[in-house]
C-alpha cells in the first residue's frame, strides 16, 4: 500500500512539474511573444518589402528592391543607398505601438496629421500594401505620431521611422564615386597634371610600370585604391552631357582608369574644375556629374617617392631552401633540411649544425633603401659592384635564385643592387656587420 501511495505522489509531482513548465515557463514565453506581436503596427518583416513609396514636401521618392539591391526609380533612376533603404524598410516593418490615442473628437491637426507631413507605403512581395501617415514628434523627440489611413486613431511610435522617411533625396542615392571591389583591381592608371602612373598587380604585390619600372609600395597603392573605393559624392549636379566643358570634364585635371577581374573590365573616373573646396567629377560610364572632396584630388596627385617599394628584397622565408653569403674572404652556406630546420653547409667545421634562421634573414627582410638611383649604369666604378664587399644568394623551392650585391661604401651607406632591374639602392652599412656572421652566435642552443 505504501508503494502505491508513493507512486501516486510521484505522478502528481510530475504533473505539477509539467504544468509549471508548460504554463508558467513556456506559456510565459509564448505570452510575451504574443504581446510583442500585438504591439507591432504591421505584422510583416523587412524581408517582406519589395518597394517603398515616400511622399514628403511635395516630392515622391520610390525605391524598389531587386533581390538584395535597392534601386531608386523616382524621381530619378539610380542605384539606391543600401543603408538608407534598408534602414527605412527595417523601421517600417518593426514599428511598434507605444500608445494609442482614440478618444472621441480627436483633432488630427494637433499631431501634424491633417495633413500628414510624410506618407510612407510599402508594397509587399505578396502583392499587398501597407500605408502609414506620419505627423510631428512628441515633446520628447524620441516618439512620433502616426495614423493608418481610414482609421480614427493616432499611434505613438518611435521617431526613428520619421527620421528615416524624411531623409533628402540625395541620402537615398548611392553616393559611391566609383563602384568597384578593391580585391578585383588588376591594374590602376592615373593621369594627373601631365604625369602618368601605371600600376599592375603581381600576386599580392604591385609593380610600377610607368613612369619607371619598379616594385610598388603595396601600402601606399592600396591606400589610393581604398580612398577610391570608399569615396562618397558630396553633391550631384544636374546637367546635360554637352555642358561638360564648363565643368572641366571634357579635358579633366585627373583621369583614373581601373581594370578589374580576369576580363579587365574598365572603370574610369574623371575629375575637372575646382569649386570652393570641392571638385567636379563623373564616372565615365554614367551621365551624372557630382562633386567630390579635395582630399581625393590630392591623394591622386601621386608622389613618385611614396609609391616606390624601398625594400631591397621581398622574400618569403618559408619558400627558401638555400642561402649563401660571401664577404671579406668568408663564405657561409645554409640549407633547409627535411625537418624544416636550417643547417650549416659552410664553414665545414660547423657543417650539419642547426642555426636560428631568423638571425640570417632578418637583416635582409628589413633592408630598406635610404636613396634610390634609377636606370643606373651598374658597371660604373663609383658603385664598386665589380669588386663587391658582400654577396647574398637565395634559392627557393622552384630553384629560382635571387641575388643581392653590395658595392662601395659611401660614408655611412653602401651601394647595393639586385639581379633584376637597373636600380641602385643606398642602404645602411650596418648590413655588412649583420652578414658577417659568427656562426657560434647563430647556432641553435
Amino acid at each position: 500500500m505504501r508503494w502505491r501511495n508513493l507512486g501516486i505522489l510521484a505522478a502528481l509531482l510530475a504533473a505539477l512539474g509539467a504544468y509549471v513548465y508548460f504554463y508558467e515557463v513556456k506559456g510565459e514565453k509564448n505570452r510575451q511573444e504574443a504581446e510583442e506581436k500585438a504591439k507591432k503596427l504591421f505584422q510583416i518583416e523587412d524581408k517582406d518589402i519589395a518597394a517603398l513609396n515616400i511622399k514628403q514636401e511635395g516630392q515622391e521618392i520610390v525605391l524598389q528592391k531587386d533581390k538584395d539591391v535597392w534601386k531608386l526609380v523616382s524621381p530619378i533612376q539610380s542605384k539606391a543607398d543600401k543603408y538608407a533603404a534598408d534602414g527605412l524598410a527595417s523601421d517600417f516593418a518593426s514599428a511598434r505601438i507605444e500608445r494609442t490615442l482614440d478618444e472621441p473628437g480627436l483633432n488630427l491637426k494637433t499631431y501634424g496629421l491633417d495633413p500628414a507631413s510624410v506618407k510612407v507605403s510599402a508594397k509587399l512581395n505578396n502583392g499587398k500594401a501597407q500605408e502609414l501617415e506620419l505627423g510631428q514628434k512628441d515633446f520628447s523627440e524620441s516618439s512620433a505620431f502616426a495614423r493608418i489611413p481610414g482609421q480614427n486613431k493616432v499611434y505613438v511610435i518611435s521617431s526613428s521611422l520619421l527620421n528615416s522617411a524624411t531623409k533628402k533625396l540625395i541620402e537615398f542615392r548611392d553616393k559611391s564615386v566609383l563602384e568597384f571591389q578593391r580585391d578585383q583591381a588588376k591594374e590602376l592608371t592615373i593621369l594627373a597634371k601631365g604625369k602618368e602612373f601605371d600600376f599592375e598587380k603581381s600576386g599580392d604585390n604591385w609593380m610600377v610600370k610607368k613612369p619607371f619600372q619598379s616594385r610598388g609600395d603595396r601600402t601606399e597603392i592600396d591606400s589610393i585604391l581604398s580612398d577610391l573605393e570608399y569615396a562618397k559624392v558630396e553633391d550631384f549636379v544636374q546637367l546635360p552631357l554637352e555642358d561638360l566643358k564648363s565643368y572641366g570634364l571634357n579635358s579633366p585635371e585627373v583621369r583614373v582608369d581601373l581594370f578589374l577581374g580576369e576580363n579587365r573590365a574598365r572603370k574610369s573616373l574623371l575629375i575637372g574644375k575646382k569649386v570652393d573646396n570641392l571638385y567636379y567629377a563623373r564616372d565615365e560610364s554614367k551621365t551624372d556629374v557630382f562633386k567630390i572632396k579635395e582630399d581625393l584630388f590630392k591623394k591622386l596627385d601621386v608622389d613618385p617617392k611614396k609609391i616606390r617599394d624601398k625594400k631591397v628584397l621581398r622574400i618569403e622565408r618559408a619558400e627558401l631552401i638555400q642561402a649563401e653569403v660571401k664577404l671579406s674572404g668568408k663564405e657561409f652556406a645554409f640549407a633547409k633540411g627535411s625537418d624544416d630546420k636550417w643547417k650549416v653547409n659552410k664553414p665545414e667545421a660547423q657543417k650539419g649544425k642547426t642555426v636560428l634562421d631568423y638571425k640570417i634573414f632578418w637583416p635582409l627582410e628589413d633592408l630598406e633603401s635610404k636613396e634610390l638611383i634609377d636606370d643606373a649604369k651598374l658597371q660604373d666604378p663609383q658603385y664598386g659592384f665589380a669588386q663587391p664587399t658582400a654577396e647574398v644568394k637565395l634559392t627557393d623551392k622552384n630553384k629560382k635564385v635571387t641575388q643581392v650585391t653590395f658595392g662601395k661604401l659611401d660614408k655611412d651607406q653602401v651601394f647595393a643592387k639586385t639581379d633584376s632591374g637597373t636600380t641602385v639602392y643606398k642602404v645602411d652599412k650596418k648590413i655588412l656587420d649583420d652578414l658577417n656572421f659568427k656562426v657560434e652566435d647563430i647556432l641553435e642552443k
